[in-house]
């Protein structure tokens, strides 16, 4: 009885939590991490493949046809779709890492106490994992990384095969017409890649504004977005790190005995 009891005792205690624990789930959530990151750079890979086979292909001879480009766009875009939603995974295994690194790790160097706000945070994580990175959040976030240039070069070299071959056009109706493909008209086509230019450039100026993912780069309790024409040379915008003060005890006055 008295060992059944002494079980039913230390079941009911909380469980010890060692640093060899901590760092073999460091390990693993660094290796998720790590994983996802992986296959983010594997679509970016097929993006940049795709882009430099279809300008090579589309300038290629006079003959060659400009939905080469728009096929090229359609599959970029399609990348970036997919790449969004890794990101989004991506983003919930970096958060788990970014908590365990400055809620445990980052007090043990400075031989503080732990952080219970960045460890209760982990712990509703790892007991009810979900998705916190919204969609478009995604989309921006890797449109401001890799796939603006991408699309703008795509976007560009379109506009420079439909308007100079075989030989420049002679007024805008012309143009237009050029960039009709089989029984599209040229107006649909032109308004379709003005709407999807007109929708990425909002969302990638937006991602110098919202707030952004928790990235290695960032510390977690993140200030203020920098304004865009800081961005060019302050990225992250991150204010200076200051000092912390440490406060002076207060110095006791001498205290006047009177004479009775």
């Amino acid at each position: 009885m008295a060992g059944t009891e002494r079980n039913k005792n230390d079941l009911m205690e909380p469980p010890w939590l060692s640093q060899q624990a901590m760092a073999q789930l460091f390990r693993g959530e660094l290796s998720r991490s790590d994983t996802w990151r992986t296959r983010l750079d594997t679509t970016t890979n097929w993006a940049l493949t795709t882009t430099a086979a279809v300008i090579s292909f589309g300038f290629a001879t006079p003959q060659s046809s400009h939905v080469t480009f728009l096929v090229g766009i359609w599959m970029v875009v399609s990348f970036l779709l997919i790449e969004a939603r890794r990101y989004r995974y991506y983003d919930l295994w970096n958060r788990r890492v970014r908590l365990l690194e400055d809620g445990w790790w980052a007090p043990m160097l400075r031989r503080e106490p732990l952080d219970p706000d960045a460890m209760r945070e982990l712990a509703v994580e790892m007991s009810r994992p979900q998705i916190q990175l919204s969609l478009f959040s995604a989309i921006s976030t890797r449109l401001n990384r890799a796939y603006g240039p991408i699309l703008m070069v795509l976007m560009a070299t379109w506009f420079v095969k439909v308007y100079s071959h075989p030989k420049p056009p002679k007024d805008f109706a012309e143009f237009l017409y050029r960039a009709h493909v089989a029984w599209l008209p040229g107006p649909v086509v032109m308004a379709f890649l003005v709407f999807l230019t007109v929708a990425a450039t909002y969302l990638f100026i937006s991602s110098f504004f919202i707030r952004a993912p928790m990235g290695e780069l960032r510390t977690r309790p993140r200030g203020r977005r920098a304004a865009l024409w800081e961005s060019f040379y302050r990225p992250y915008a991150i204010h200076k790190r200051r000092a912390p003060t440490r406060r002076r005890a207060p110095v006791p006055r001498p205290t006047s005995t009177s004479e009775h």
